[in-house]
């Protein structure tokens, strides 16, 4: 509704099977790891929400295995907030590229918003920087989520108790800095994804390298 509120931004888990240069938490990086169970991840989003830390979960996830996998533990843990705990509050879920149709639809309906990382400005990028990931794979779901929550608002003219599909939208984010497309480039781009996939936001990451041998955001 327009308000500046507290989340918990947490990853399900930081264990990924992609290889991504930019990020912290790729593979080849020697970093501890760990991963929530589902309940966990409830109750501690719970416990935070009932002492008013906190108003809302922002909810990402590194690719454990494979991106329907991750995805399941991921609704699990929503599943558990909405329908064990009727949670209530504010829930921002990032679906992981690559989902079957069928998680990332149940991931809607227990979500606020959702969005899809479309991760560097250029489909070169992505096979420069990180090549487990594809234009295709990311842009189908961006379609699906712009698709189903048109079809939720026509549902909810007819029917007032319709289940409610990410109805606040979508959002992606993008690193820049870490390939060579320029500033129009990537202006260009931020207006094609308005235009396209009815976004609410398009979020701008700066990449930094740290040294020769690792690269962080």
């Amino acid at each position: 509704d327009g308000r500046c509120i507290s989340l918990l931004k947490v990853l399900m888990t930081n264990i990924c099977a992609y290889d991504c240069t930019y990020c912290l938490n790729r593979r080849s990086n020697d970093t501890p790891r760990a991963t929530f169970r589902p309940q966990e991840l409830a109750d501690l989003t719970i416990s935070f929400y009932r002492r008013n830390y906190i108003e809302g979960l922002f909810l990402s996830s590194a690719v454990l295995g494979t991106p329907d996998r991750t995805m399941e533990l991921m609704i699990e843990a929503l599943r558990i907030l909405r329908e064990e705990y009727h949670f209530n509050g504010y829930i921002h879920a990032k679906a992981i590229p690559g989902t079957s149709p069928e998680l990332v639809e149940q991931l809607g309906f227990l979500s606020d918003r959702l969005s899809v990382n479309i991760e560097l400005p250029s489909e070169a990028g992505l096979k420069l920087l990180a090549p487990n990931k594809t234009k295709q794979a990311i842009l189908r779901p961006m379609t699906q989520i712009r698709d189903r929550a048109k079809q939720s608002k026509q549902e909810l003219v007819k029917y007032k108790h319709a289940p409610r599909f990410a109805p606040a939208g979508q959002s992606t984010q993008l690193i820049v800095g870490a390939t060579k497309e320029s500033d129009l480039h990537n202006l260009n781009l931020t207006q094609a994804l308005y235009d396209s996939y009815r976004l609410k936001r398009v979020f701008y990451s700066a990449y930094v390298p740290v040294d020769r041998k690792s690269t962080r955001l």
